[in-house]
């Protein structure tokens, strides 16, 4: 009887205080329980699973290649790509030439070690539905890597709500959450091209961070190995974030003297950091397995295969971080804020204001010596989504220092509620064409500012990057195919015909220095615009044909239109003189050249 009694108090007890607990901080609880309502809604309502490629493509085809190959094909050579006929694997997996002749993935494997839990999920629902094949691209497939971008980024958020409210309040950490999650490119990145790296990065660099804080706390054998084995699946999936290792030595510095104190401390402790590195590189184990059998090398740099590099010596931070191409600041105005955090930061003598900080500079400098500094198609800078949950510390700081000034915290709030709108709608732009996925100009960016559909100027005056010259550390743009206004030889030669014709003096010199007189007149001018194509001279009737096409796309255009009727009257010129004036102007600073390919 009394053992009963004590089972029901003890469970009332414990109901009690787990309940406590559910009340405790509950402003950032729902924000989570926003987002975990929000992302599955928008990823059925854009369904991009059940389209013709899925979610698999671009770079994800590489980062995944390694699970069908290895767990259904049994093949990590790659051969059966080009031995099964049912499977058009040229879509699904791309591959390169090792030194060893060998068929190879250019990424390394993180990325599919985090892929796999849901890969079996997807694997295990492909084999007994009698809809699907279980190859490793049918539909199961594609849905089970969407969510699971999904599943990591909540994770992350509960990782990060609990790192948070170490240093910050349960609102600050509420409204810091919803800020990262809704105000910045990685809802992107969750949604729309889940299966990006980017929210796994997120994930763990989120975990490290937590981790680092646990290792602190409690300087432990299990703290050292899962520490370890965090950090060496971070460099798995991208190996330039192995720098936020340097958070190990750093935390917890805000001065020299502090420095020396925390690296006495590793020291002190050389058996449990030698279990980091022990953990750190058994992760790898399997990457380095991998690379020595398709390169002989056990370390391989195989982007080196198709010429990419970093160019250290001409860093484009600038562009990197300001300007209109894929500026991190134009396209994630929020994150301008966060940095402005770490003036609390450093006031505030955070224990992760210097490592922060260091690692974040450093981070910026490396992505901006990347060859492709703007990483191919992306909306914004994705490459620094992996870092927001660093970035979100100061962040907090910020909202922290401000609370303090009721006027300057509901001013920062609502920029702040009002670039997370701007982010959304950056998105939707993005999504349907008026924020172009290579990089955009000023023009460009102002032309369909607020526009959430692009203009008809727009797609005359988009660029896009000159990807043989960045190899080489050049970075120039050209302009977009435009498939209407292609000057062909045919369209040249009608042209000089034209003029020859409705040119007297021309004509008759052409005939006067013709030696056989008896030859049909409409030959020898034929002969004569060809010669002049042949000797590459026809440019300006190339730039006349062009010329020509832009007046007429303008005049179709009601916006354009409207435009340059707005110039000529502020001109004080005719609506005539004024399109010829903007023909010109998208001619010199939009348009192909003539080139001697004539």
């Amino acid at each position: 009887m009394h053992f009963k009694n004590f089972v029901i108090i003890s469970y009332t007890i414990n109901l009690m205080n787990f309940t406590e607990r559910l009340k405790k901080n509950l402003h950032s609880k729902y924000v989570i329980l926003l987002f975990i309502i929000a992302i599955p809604f928008v990823n059925f309502n854009h369904h991009n699973y059940s389209k013709d490629e899925g979610v698999i493509v671009w770079d994800i085809k590489s980062y995944y290649a390694y699970l069908p190959a290895t767990f259904i094909y049994n093949d990590l050579s790659f051969e059966f790509t080009e031995k099964n006929n049912e499977i058009d694997f040229n879509k699904w997996i791309w591959t390169m030439k090792s030194p060893k002749g060998k068929k190879t993935i250019k990424t390394s494997i993180g990325l599919s070690i985090l892929y796999s839990p849901f890969f079996f999920i997807g694997h295990a629902v492909a084999k007994i539905h009698p809809k699907y094949n279980a190859d490793g691209y049918s539909l199961p497939y594609h849905i089970a890597l969407t969510f699971s971008a999904y599943i990591y980024f909540i994770l992350a958020l509960f990782i990060l709500r609990k790192v948070l409210l170490k240093f910050y309040d349960d609102k600050i950490t509420a409204l810091t959450l919803f800020f990262i999650g809704a105000g910045t490119n990685l809802f992107y990145y969750v949604t729309y091209e889940a299966p990006m790296s980017h929210s796994y990065n997120f994930f763990l660099i989120t975990l490290f961070v937590y981790l680092l804080i646990k290792w602190h706390d409690s300087k432990n054998i299990k703290n050292s190995i899962f520490l370890g084995l965090t950090g060496g699946l971070i460099a798995l999936v991208r190996p330039t974030n192995i720098i936020i290792l340097l958070l190990i030595p750093l935390y917890g510095v805000t001065n020299f003297k502090t420095l020396k104190e925390s690296i006495a401390n590793l020291l002190k402790h050389w058996h449990l950091v030698l279990v980091m590195v022990l953990s750190f590189v058994i992760i790898w184990i399997p990457q380095f397995a991998y690379w020595f059998y398709v390169s002989g090398k056990i370390l391989y740099f195989s982007y080196g295969e198709s010429n990419e590099q970093f160019f250290f010596n001409n860093p484009q931070i600038t562009n990197f971080l300001f300007s209109y191409k894929k500026g991190w600041f134009i396209y994630t105005p929020l994150m301008l804020f966060a940095t402005f955090g770490f003036f609390a930061l450093f006031k505030d003598k955070n224990k992760f204001s210097t490592a922060i900080l260091t690692v974040l500079i450093l981070n910026i400098y490396i992505l901006s010596s990347w060859w492709s500094w703007w990483f191919g198609g992306s909306f914004g800078q994705r490459s620094m989504v992996d870092m927001y949950g660093l970035t979100a510390i100061p962040l907090a700081a910020l909202l922290t220092q401000v609370k303090k000034n009721k006027i300057i915290n509901i001013i920062t709030i609502t920029i702040l509620f009002t670039l997370t709108a701007f982010n959304q709608f950056q998105i939707q732009q993005y999504r349907k064409g008026a924020i172009h996925f290579w990089w955009m100009s000023k023009e460009a960016y102002w032309e369909n500012f607020l526009h959430l559909n692009a203009t008809c100027k727009y797609w005359k005056i988009a660029q896009r990057p000159d990807y043989d010259k960045a190899r080489k550390g050049i970075y120039e743009f050209t302009h977009e195919n435009d498939r209407n206004a292609v000057i062909t030889d045919e369209m040249l030669v009608n042209a000089i015909l034209e003029d020859v014709k409705s040119n007297k003096s021309l004509s008759d010199s052409i005939l006067k220095n013709q030696e056989n007189i008896s030859t049909n007149t409409d030959s020898i001018y034929s002969k004569y615009a060809e010669s002049i194509i042949k000797e590459h001279k026809a440019g300006k009737y190339f730039k006349q044909l062009k010329i020509n096409h832009y007046t007429s796309y303008i005049n179709n255009c009601s916006s354009w239109k409207k435009e340059v009727e707005r110039k000529a009257k502020k001109q004080g010129i005719s609506y005539k003189s004024a399109l010829i004036n903007e023909a010109n102007s998208i001619y010199n600073n939009y348009s192909e050249k003539y080139t001697d390919t004539f």
